[in-house]
């Protein structure tokens, strides 16, 4: 478990080693859409994340680990999808990072307020945890980048390497962890496939409702940035504040919402290519 705390925390580090000032640059160019990601984030993802337990009558674990997927902030595979879809990078790089930051504070209350009924949950413990593991690294990575700009720029170029690692240590680990929910236990396959492939149809009919302030760029975006959650957070809550058996959702979701979010875009790049 301390290797997959040390793996995120390193992986928050080198995402804040990356971001630029033209990244919140943009952020503030698209006011409206870092908003209605967010809501979408915050608000329908754990409220579907609900009403899939509540379908499907999840026991407290199974309600546990859905909700804490749905509940954290978005992931940093969005960007990568986001770039496969044709969409609009730039964009899905500040929605990453918006929500990353929302996250250390929205995270904890939801799972408090919406799992209260379910499971015991001490807002101040895991209100510490996500501080500790996204929020302290992010703004090492940031006041690192501001005071040794000249030393963060000659190791900029191992950043992503160190992502990519972080990454894979982190899905192998929960893979190892959980293995016997991966191949047994359907009910967390399932919910880990339905979070986000029902995310994904709600944002992509509220983007079309929202075409006035969106073009197909940063629709396919807000699309992506919706259905890609931090699965990798999500696990390391869910085995550090619930029972072991909360984690095989978020575990699951590892898999799945790297499989959904690949189909996605490319499968979108395929059908509707957008020209550079």
């Amino acid at each position: 478990m301390g290797t997959m705390q040390y793996a995120l925390s390193t992986l928050m580090l080198a995402m804040g080693l990356t971001i630029t000032p033209k990244d919140f640059g943009d952020a503030a160019k698209k006011p409206s859409i870092i908003f209605l990601n967010a809501t979408l984030c915050f608000a329908m993802m754990p409220l579907l994340a609900m009403g899939i337990a509540s379908s499907l009558k999840y026991d407290a674990a199974h309600t546990a680990g859905i909700v804490l997927l749905g509940s954290v902030s978005g992931g940093q595979a969005s960007n990568l999808f986001t770039l496969l879809a044709g969409g609009d990078v730039a964009l899905s790089v500040v929605c990453t990072i918006s929500t990353t930051f929302m996250g250390v504070l929205a995270t904890p209350l939801l799972i408090k307020h919406l799992l209260q009924t379910v499971v015991e949950v001490n807002f101040i413990s895991v209100f510490q945890s996500v501080a500790s593991l996204v929020l302290l690294p992010l703004l090492t990575g940031l006041i690192a980048r501001k005071f040794v700009a000249r030393f963060v720029k000659r190791i900029g170029l191992f950043c992503p390497l160190v992502g990519v690692l972080s990454t894979m240590v982190l899905v192998a680990g929960s893979a190892a962890n959980s293995a016997f929910s991966l191949g047994m236990d359907k009910v967390s396959i399932v919910g880990s496939c339905l979070l986000p492939v029902l995310g994904c149809f709600i944002a992509l009919l509220v983007s079309h409702l929202h075409e006035d302030f969106m073009d197909k760029r940063s629709r396919r975006a807000l699309v992506i940035e919706t259905l890609s959650k931090s699965p990798t957070l999500a696990y390391v809550l869910a085995r550090k504040h619930f029972d072991s058996s909360a984690a095989t959702i978020p575990s699951a979701g590892m898999i799945s919402l790297a499989v959904i979010g690949a189909v996605v875009a490319c499968v979108w790049s395929a059908v509707d290519p957008i020209e550079a």
